[in-house]
């Protein structure tokens, strides 16, 4: 097997885990969650750093466009909607949870479905959040629009005019524990608002100060960052974050050694979080995944104006808190079977293996997806009775404790209904109705690109799949990517031309 490093989770990112943000459990001012009550019934859900959605997809198809494959992810898909799996009171900062369910799988072949999901202990209703330093890191140049109007109209809104409601909605939320800094890049660099308490009438003031100032300087604006959250250590806040607004992309390699990289890494390892907001369709996927390399690193998406209060609503403040760092899961077939296909987990199809730098509480719950089948070929549903799958989850609590968590799943032979399908829980049967429409979208888009007929047919039969599986689990949340499948299908159906990740 391969062990996959993903980035992960706009909205929000989620295994969903999504299986869709903050300061490090090393260095100064870690938070610790240890002593927070948790109720009964009422638990956190829990996400991999970075960022998955369908936004760019739907945005296309709406702009009467054939989105492209990359911006057809499963993960995306899963970090939209909330997968709970129910299960043992959940004792433990980050506990792991799983189902095994029966379906045919994309080909019609004999297959089980195992969901995977996370949760916390941790529980909302007492839940308080970390004290946090925020350095705003905002780029002011000629891209962004800051020369545009703010006021939300009926066009998308500019990376500006995203970034200041972004910014408000922000500083509306610090109080006087909290305290805020505001560094501005273009042409050159502008400390805009030194380190100041949170609620201070000075921090909207200096954000309705800004303008648009010349060129791209991006590396130069988050060396000034750094250098303030490096400094702002001792201020008294348990912990320092650096946030990014912007529409460019840096040369961001997630392991490479350019200067942007190297801040970041250094950023992390001092116990400093960064959390990129890129405006806008512009942002290649590779930002988002460096960031989730690093050690308190998150990113999301937004590029309409509905997109600010939605992401406020689902991760503030889940996206400064971290919940755990360093996690691996593994999962691995019994005794007659096989991963046939992994969903949720970016890579290697064949493998579910996971490696996550930093886990994020969050309101959604959800599902990693694997497929597995026989390892003989041709064989009976029936045959299906023993299929398994074990697991273990690694990872290091945020005040430095490891922690380790066995999963193990099988199917006894519950009967199957007239469908040739068992979901002990419906979420399994969500979660596998959109792992085969999305993965089916993608490979539809594929195809597409080179031979329009095969990509038309393609998708014509995985939406009469959906459109069965839609109808027997009646559930309304899967309402957006039947409009999503039914729009593609009519855009393909006349020859449209196909988009790009940059939207357009």
């Amino acid at each position: 097997m391969t062990t996959i490093k993903t980035p992960k989770g706009l909205f929000s990112a989620a295994i969903v885990l999504w299986l869709g943000g903050a300061v490090t459990g090393c260095g100064i001012g870690a938070a610790d969650y240890s002593g927070f009550p948790s109720v009964g019934g009422g638990e956190f859900g829990a996400t991999a750093g970075g960022v998955k959605d369908l936004a760019l997809a739907r945005e296309l198809v709406k702009a009467g466009q054939v989105p492209p494959p990359e911006a057809l992810l499963v993960e995306g898909a899963f970090s939209e909607h909330d997968l709970p799996l129910t299960g043992a009171p959940c004792a433990k900062q980050l506990c792991l949870r799983g189902a095994i369910g029966i379906a045919p799988g994309a080909a019609n072949e004999p297959a089980g479905f195992v969901q995977v999901a996370m949760s916390s202990a941790l529980d909302p209703a007492t839940f308080v959040r970390p004290s946090t330093t925020v350095i705003a890191t905002v780029d002011v140049s000629g891209s962004m629009g800051w020369s545009a109007s703010r006021e939300f109209g009926g066009a998308r809104p500019s990376a500006g005019a995203l970034s200041y409601s972004l910014l408000k909605e922000l500083a509306s939320r610090l109080g006087p524990q909290d305290r805020i800094a505001l560094v501005t890049y273009g042409s050159s660099v502008t400390t805009v608002l030194d380190v100041t308490v949170g609620g201070d009438p000075k921090i909207v003031a200096a954000i309705d100060s800004l303008k648009e100032a010349g060129s791209t300087n991006m590396e130069a604006g988050l060396r000034r960052a750094y250098a303030l959250a490096a400094a702002a250590k001792g201020n008294g806040t348990q912990q320092v974050r650096v946030m990014l607004f912007t529409d460019e992309n840096p040369n961001v390699g997630a392991t490479g050694t350019t200067e942007f990289s190297q801040m970041v890494a250094a950023g992390a390892e001092a116990g400093t979080g960064i959390t990129v907001f890129g405006m806008g369709l512009g942002l290649r996927a590779d930002l988002f995944a460096a960031m989730s390399h690093f050690r308190g690193g998150n990113a999301f998406s937004l590029s309409r104006a509905e997109d600010v209060g939605a992401l406020m609503a689902d991760s503030w403040p889940w996206m400064v808190s971290p919940l755990a760092y360093d996690l691996k899961l593994n999962l691995t077939a019994g005794a007659g079977f096989k991963i046939a296909n992994s969903y949720g987990f970016p890579g290697a199809k064949d493998a579910a293996q996971l490696e996550v730098s930093s886990v994020f509480l969050s309101k959604r719950k959800g599902g990693l997806l694997v497929q597995l089948a026989p390892t003989a070929m041709g064989m009976a549903p029936e045959v299906l009775k023993g299929m398994s799958a074990s697991g273990t989850l690694t990872y290091t609590q945020v005040d430095g404790v490891a922690q380790s968590e066995p999963l193990s799943v099988s199917y006894g032979g519950e009967p199957l209904d007239a469908r040739g399908q068992f979901f002990p829980q419906k979420s399994v049967g969500v979660a596998t109705a959109l792992a085969l429409v999305v993965s089916g979208m993608h490979d539809a888009a594929a195809l597409y690109a080179t031979d329009k007929a095969a990509g038309v047919a393609k998708l014509q039969t995985v939406l009469t799949r959906f459109l069965a599986d839609r109808a027997a689990l009646a559930e309304p949340s899967l309402d957006a990517e039947q409009q999503l499948a039914e729009g593609m299908l009519a855009l393909m159906q006349k020859g449209a031309q196909q988009g790009n990740l940059y939207g357009y």
